[in-house]
């Protein structure tokens, strides 16, 4: 038994040498499926490794002790000695730097780095934090010194030969730790301190708590407390929300997509390579070769395969991970507020895995294909005519009715990526049941006076049975195409319409400037403030918005309480009503004229300190659009939230004079209205190349599915294309003739794909956008992107089938007929 499998095995390795490239598309398929699975799940995991760390307890927000607000002495050494023994040894110092990093880069090229603050903390003191990775950080003379940053800061401060302070201290490491805030890097005391940084230049800034501080203990330290100090409350904890789940979630599904197209490769190349076979496994079976015998070799010769390509796809996805690292990590900052944490591969399981899914695919796959083949080379096979017209309706209304009822009971995110599934299978079965119809209703509209175009038309009815999986695969490919096109372009347009309203000043500065001395210089500016606040405790940002009647027009309402406008403003200006954005409303469930219990309001980016607003009931007067902020945001008059300390770094310019002009050119960087635009515009555009390439991609493996459909259609065609020769047809005219089959199936497709992908475009846009970020906006249809994608999909379509079609020798010669 194992001798006859070992021979029959390497009989069909044989077979592969000499036809490489048909096991070459299984094993490319496979490296696809398994490297792109393989990323989705290290970025998920890195997603997921940034979620907990950044959701883990600071402690820098803990409570600290530091300077009382009505006292000038400061605090010093001797008052943190003298707390320490005094038996509070949980309290740690710290001190601060703000001024900026030079980043030395290759060829003694340096940098100036802005808005970080560098921290100097007693970790002798610390313990429990100073082992969150394992290591203490130290002065390595003379190669540097050891700092600590978060996760997302470390990855923004790998410079090729360091950091260096001012104080001319090399920061060489810059070790990630989880629990210290973004732009913070910390230092030991002791490497803090060096050159012009000294104890007067540079006080202790706080004394914070590294353990929690209950009651009884809180009373205790409050009354050891000299006049000049005071105690401060721990930053209330805040849930940052679900988007980078919901990030998550979405990139499951683009990885799944990538898998079962892949699979669709995988499944047409089996089919073809078993075809080929089929003299060789005839001849076999008549040896004496059992049946189960075959089908054990075909799925030991599949293994071999999987064993080949498993390993190299993950760990091609394991490099293509490590390459996006930086890219997502930025990402992830800026759009999800959160951290992103290269993964530990864990190869042998990420192999194991790989290996077992493609396996047992590839072995369902075997089977299939081999049914499929019996079926189709059965000399007493029975061709079954096809359902009624009455029953084919019935059956699309019923596909209809059930994706119906999926978008309509899609309240997640999940649920809407399986209204997506939906839509697209439900329109491959839609595709399925009335291709046949669709051509055959083009044959009998083809005058018989044009023979050639006669039988094209009559062999394409009798062929779209046998392309059923390359018509799915592009169907899905060119509906996903247009879905993605019209949403993206829909959002283009809305979000440079909402630009264009919302950036109404002819300028706008960017400044590190304290607000004082802005607004000291430029007292006609129109500063933007911010803060935090909550709402069921969930983190809620506020900002200031003018109340001014030019500055109405550039806040665009979708609603407003009672469709009164001008009430709307009224309240608003009074302080008694607040304007929230789509995001706000979406996720708390809120609509206008309702009442909602703003928390306390914390000037800057945290809950930390005095509130400056205490926590009142507003009404909503409006929801406006917010495209691309990931936080629910609240708009409060500033006339009522202007806090000096909550100054956004941010001054729009309506008279701008040439005497400010000297000013500015001191403050910061400042743009015209238009150049925000666009550069804003830019980055758009380069934030969907991706997502362009992954649409030409698939298109290409919906085009590679023909292919591969032709070179199989090619070995039962050959004795008809040999009496077509016979008949006088010439050879180019043969090869026009099987094109243009496919593109008569490729152009019904796409006619039948526009719709769906429109569909899909409100789907991406009102239910997957809705859920996953908190936000939707206007579908606009367009008839050149529409046509722009048609288009270009067959364009790339027909270049793919061109290389099959032209190997075709369509030669008389009544021998090639395999004889059974």
């Amino acid at each position: 038994m194992i001798n006859r499998l070992r021979v029959v095995l390497f009989t069909l390795l044989n077979l592969a040498r000499y036809k490489p490239w048909e096991p070459a598309l299984i094993v490319i398929a496979l490296l696809i499926a398994t490297g792109g699975v393989s990323a989705v799940w290290l970025i998920n995991e890195g997603a997921r490794q940034g979620d907990i760390a950044s959701d883990s307890p600071s402690l820098f927000a803990n409570a600290r002790i530091q300077q009382a607000s009505d006292n000038t002495s400061p605090l010093t050494r001797a008052d943190y000695v003298s707390l320490r023994r005094s038996g509070f040894t949980e309290w740690i110092a710290i001190s601060e730097d703000t001024r900026s990093l030079t980043c030395t880069g290759e060829a003694g090229a340096e940098t100036q780095i802005s808005g970080f603050r560098v921290l100097g903390a007693d970790m002798q003191a610390a313990q429990s934090w100073q082992l969150a990775d394992g290591s203490v950080g130290t002065i390595n003379a003379p190669t540097g010194i050891t700092a600590f940053a978060s996760p997302s800061t470390a990855s923004q401060l790998q410079c090729p030969d360091g950091v260096i302070r001012q104080t001319g201290a090399p920061i060489t490491t810059v070790r990630a730790v989880k629990g210290i805030p973004d732009d913070t890097l910390v230092l030991p005391l002791s490497a803090f301190y060096t050159g012009q940084v000294t104890t007067s230049s540079h006080p202790l800034t706080a004394l914070l708590a590294i353990s929690t501080i209950d009651a009884e203990r809180q009373q205790a330290v409050v009354a050891a407390l000299p006049d000049h100090l005071q105690f401060e409350q721990a930053a209330t904890a805040l849930d940052k929300g679900n988007l980078s789940e919901s990030f998550r979630l979405n990139l499951w599904a683009m990885g799944v997509l990538m898998a079962v197209v892949a699979f669709f490769i995988v499944l047409n190349a089996m089919l073809l390579m078993y075809r080929s076979r089929l003299s060789v496994a005839i001849r076999l079976r008549q040896m004496g070769v059992s049946a189960r015998l075959l089908q054990v070799a075909l799925l030991a010769e599949l293994a071999f395969y999987c064993v080949l390509s498993a390993p190299v796809g993950v760990i091609a996805g394991l490099y293509l991970t490590r390459a996006l690292t930086p890219a997502l990590q930025q990402t992830f900052a800026s759009l999800f507020d959160s951290a992103f944490i290269s993964p530990a591969p864990f190869l042998a399981q990420t192999i194991s895995g790989a290996l077992l899914i493609t396996f047992t695919a590839l072995s369902i796959f075997c089977i299939v294909t081999g049914r499929q083949l019996t079926k189709a080379t059965a000399t007493a096979s029975v061709r079954h005519s096809d359902w009624p017209l009455v029953v084919q309706l019935a059956i699309s209304v019923a596909i209809i009715l059930i994706t119906a009822l999926l978008l309509w009971l899609a309240d997640t995110t999940l649920f809407a990526l399986i209204s997506v599934a939906a839509v697209l299978l439900g329109g491959s079965a839609l595709i399925l049941l009335w291709l046949p119809y669709l051509t055959r209703l083009i044959s009998h509209l083809v005058p018989s006076r044009y023979p050639l175009l006669s039988y094209v038309t009559a062999s394409s009815v009798r062929l779209s049975a046998r392309t059923r999986l390359a018509v799915c695969a592009f169907f899905i490919a060119l509906s996903a195409n247009i879905g993605m096109n019209v949403m993206t372009d829909s959002f283009r347009q809305a979000t440079e319409s909402w630009l264009s309203q919302r950036l109404s000043a002819p300028s706008y500065l960017y400044t590190e400037k304290p607000y004082e001395e802005v607004i000291a210089a430029l007292p006609d500016a129109q500063p933007v403030f911010r803060g935090v606040s909550s709402l069921a405790r969930q983190r809620v940002t506020v900002r200031s918005f003018p109340v001014s009647v030019s500055a109405r027009p550039t806040l665009m309402l979708d609603t407003v309480i009672n469709d009164d406008s001008a009430r709307a403003w009224r309240d608003f200006s009074r302080a008694r009503a607040v304007f929230v954005n789509q995001q706000f409303a979406l996720k708390f469930d809120k609509s206008v004229a309702q009442n909602v219990t703003l928390g306390a309001v914390y000037a800057g980016e945290s809950s930390r300190g005095q509130p400056v607003l205490s926590s009142a009931d507003y009404t909503i007067a409006g929801v406006y659009p917010d495209y691309g902020n990931p936080s629910p945001q609240v708009l409060l008059p500033v006339t009522h939230f202007s806090p000096a300390q909550g100054f956004a770094g941010v001054v729009a310019l309506y008279n701008s004079t040439d005497t400010s002009a000297l000013a500015l050119s001191d403050m910061g960087d400042t743009y015209i209205a238009s150049q925000l635009i666009a550069r804003s515009m830019e980055t758009f555009d380069r934030t969907f190349v991706v997502t362009d390439a992954l649409n030409i991609a698939t298109l290409l493996v919906a085009g590679l599915c023909f292919a591969i459909s032709v070179s199989v259609l090619m070995m039962d065609l050959r004795p008809q294309l040999s009496v077509l020769r016979a008949l006088g047809v010439h050879q180019w005219q043969i090869k026009l003739t099987l094109l243009a089959q496919y593109m008569v199936f490729c152009l019904l497709t796409a006619l039948l794909a526009v719709p769906f992908g429109i569909l899909l475009a409100w789907v991406f846009i009102n239910q997957v956008n809705r859920y996953a970020f908190y936000w939707h906006y206007p579908m606009s249809l367009s008839l050149d992107v529409l046509m722009q994608s048609v288009f270009i999909s067959l364009a790339v379509v027909l270049c793919v089938l061109l290389l099959p079609v032209g190997r075709i020798k369509a030669k008389v010669d009544l021998r090639q007929e395999t004889a059974v």
